[in-house]
């Protein structure tokens, strides 16, 4: 993972406490710079950070420090699937999250807003727009985005531990279903996954697992795009991993209902290391075409 920076003298970063739809109480981070103005209106772009990932993260505040100087207020959240919080989380309930922070912003006078994940995060924005297609967001951003974290990118973890990955995903399925029906969903389940040619687990309760990881889960971008109404934006990456052009290409096809869908393939690793004025370029051009729609 990279280094991250300290945060740099011409932006500002405060924390901040917002509370969830079902009223947890949350925090996060704000990042903001001179101008408090983008096209002359309040702009919040609210991110959501990746897998095991924190507000303050790589992929995601050096990628907010260009937009805030920009005159964008940023807002990096902490979620409940935050860090350690992923290994008992629901998937399910992550709108519940995002709802809150959209409600800070409008509270505090955002006249547009802008949803941005990156990897899991970008799911979690499909998940949270197609499902709500919240009137109060002007856009989403989808960066480094899995079209199907749920099935099939699960099903290659496996290839680190058996010849047969997709029967050893099956029956590792069928091994956490029996947990949850013997009442013992809440015990940990050692989910392996391939990492710099050596393998690691990922400790998940049993029902945590099912709700990320499952056919039946709801963590699959491709399951929500079709129902987003608004504009939306694809980053992809070439250069590591899966989250390739066309796999953003796939996603995008699936968004038949959107008034702008574009993709911007960034030649960088997963966390957008040392392209993050790129990417936050390609946010802020993409933000002042919604403007003209």
């Amino acid at each position: 993972m990279p280094v991250m920076e300290p945060t740099p003298d011409d932006v500002t970063l405060r924390a901040i406490n917002y509370k969830s739809e079902d009223g947890k109480r949350m925090d996060g981070f704000e990042i903001t710079g001179e101008s408090t103005t983008f096209g002359g209106d309040e702009t919040c772009v609210i991110f959501l950070h990746g897998l095991r990932g924190f507000a303050l993260g790589a992929g995601i505040t050096p990628i907010a420090y260009p937009l805030a100087r920009r005159g964008m207020r940023c807002v990096s959240i902490n979620k409940r699937n935050s860090g350690k919080g992923y290994e008992t989380s629901d998937f399910a309930e992550i709108d519940r999250d995002i709802a809150g922070a959209v409600e800070w912003a409008t509270d505090r006078g955002a006249e547009r807003i802008v949803v941005w994940g990156r990897s899991l995060g970008a799911t979690e924005a499909a998940y949270y727009q197609g499902k709500h297609n919240d009137p109060a967001v002007d856009a989403v951003v989808l960066a480094a985005p899995f079209a199907d974290i749920r099935e099939r990118s699960t099903r290659s973890y496996f290839e680190a531990v058996s010849d047969d990955p997709d029967t050893a995903y099956k029956e590792f399925v069928q091994e956490a279903r029996d947990l949850v029906e013997e009442g013992r969903g809440t015990e940990l389940v050692a989910l392996p996954r391939p990492v710099d040619g050596g393998i690691e687990y990922i400790p998940m309760t049993a029902e945590s697992f099912l709700s990320y990881r499952s056919p039946e889960s709801k963590c699959a971008t491709i399951d929500w795009t079709p129902k987003i109404e608004k504009p939306l934006l694809l980053v992809p990456h070439a250069t590591d991993r899966n989250v390739t052009p066309d796999e953003a290409q796939e996603i995008a096809n699936t968004a038949e209902r959107s008034s702008l869908v574009e993709i911007r393939p960034i030649e960088a690793d997963h966390f957008f290391t040392g392209t993050e004025d790129t990417v936050a370029d390609a946010t802020a051009e993409f933000v002042r075409r919604v403007d003209n729609l």
